[in-house]
């Protein structure tokens, strides 16, 4: 059985829900000059406006959160949640690219930040660095694996923080790719600890709703699923989650995949049709300097056909230079 394809909605939900604890779990220092009593800010929308970028590849999840620090300053914080199972070649520079987008256009300090829930355990980015000509640029950034944290099960279960439940969510996953019938044992043992550890109801709702997202099951083992946890909720006279909660989950589950798929397709769909004009321009006018590809990658598909009628006309690579200037985001 194929696993989910899009884990961005329960990354970005479960984030929304527990970005306090999430700080907590993987950057305790951080955490620590945080003022969490003055509250933090969410700018999902002003984060879209600087990671349109399909050129720099596909992010699973990307939160950009406004927090106070303890001395009383404001700070941008950019909480980069990449969720794959394969090391990423472009993974350090696009934290740098987006670190600098955001730092000019909120002429603020950021800091940086990124989850690694891929298998490799020798993928390790925690730098991007560049050297031409005797000018150097160094960014380090802070990292967190998720495979290291699965090595001490028996200290996530143990662990009050909320955000162990989704470590052991991700391990339980990756454990039981090839028996679905242990899977389920591993979902409904950590759904039956989910209700016992205290946790505020609202806690319980967006935890589970990553678990039952992430550890997916065929329809079979699915209903049996939902017949222990309804039994379970009725012998210890408890309801979290009635069954009709848990459809409506599974049906926005199942809207959720449909949708990535969706978008997925017409990503797909830009990104062929960008190689293509790149390819048509390198013919035209010769290899392309990377800044200019970079910013042919990002056009829309409108302007994608506009630069490919228009292309035609071009002599020599100011033209296509003087067209970027024009019509192309910087």
């Amino acid at each position: 059985m194929a696993e989910p394809q899009d884990y961005d909605s329960p990354w970005k939900d479960i984030l929304d829900l527990l970005f306090e604890e999430f700080m907590a779990f993987f950057f305790s220092a951080a955490h620590a000059r945080i003022n969490w009593q003055a509250g933090y800010e969410f700018l999902d929308k002003e984060l879209q406006k600087i990671t349109f970028d399909a050129a720099l590849g596909r992010r699973m999840v990307d939160k950009l959160v406004k927090v106070h620090l303890r001395d009383g300053r404001e700070q941008w914080v950019l909480v980069h949640v990449e969720v794959q199972m394969q090391a990423a070649l472009g993974f350090a520079e696009r934290m740098f690219i987006y670190h600098y987008r955001i730092r000019d256009r909120f002429e603020a300090r950021c800091a940086t930040f990124g989850i690694l829930a891929d298998a490799d355990p020798d993928w390790r980015p925690s730098e991007f660095r560049d050297e031409l000509l005797g000018t150097e640029l160094v960014m380090r950034f802070s990292t967190a694996k998720l495979i290291d944290y699965e090595a001490d099960r028996a200290a996530l279960e143990h662990e009050d923080n909320p955000f162990a439940m989704v470590v052991l969510a991700h391990a339980g996953t990756r454990a039981t790719a090839n028996d679905l019938r242990a899977r389920l044992d591993q979902k409904f043992s950590l759904t039956r600890r989910l209700f016992e550890r205290g946790y505020s109801r609202d806690q319980i709702v967006g935890l589970y709703r990553f678990i039952d997202w992430v550890m997916l099951l065929p329809a079979e083992l699915e209903t049996e699923y939902d017949q222990r946890v309804d039994a379970y909720q009725e012998e210890h006279k408890m309801e979290y989650l009635s069954s009709m909660e848990r459809r409506a989950m599974e049906r926005g589950r199942q809207a959720g995949i449909l949708e990535g798929m969706q978008q997925g397709m017409q990503q797909g769909e830009l990104s062929g049709r960008a190689a293509t004009v790149v390819r048509q321009l390198a013919r035209r006018l010769g290899m392309l300097s990377r800044e200019d590809e970079r910013r042919v990658r990002v056009l829309s598909i409108t302007m994608l056909d506009r630069l490919a009628d228009d292309l035609l006309d071009f002599q020599e690579p100011a033209d296509l230079q003087r067209w970027l200037a024009r019509y192309a985001v910087q």
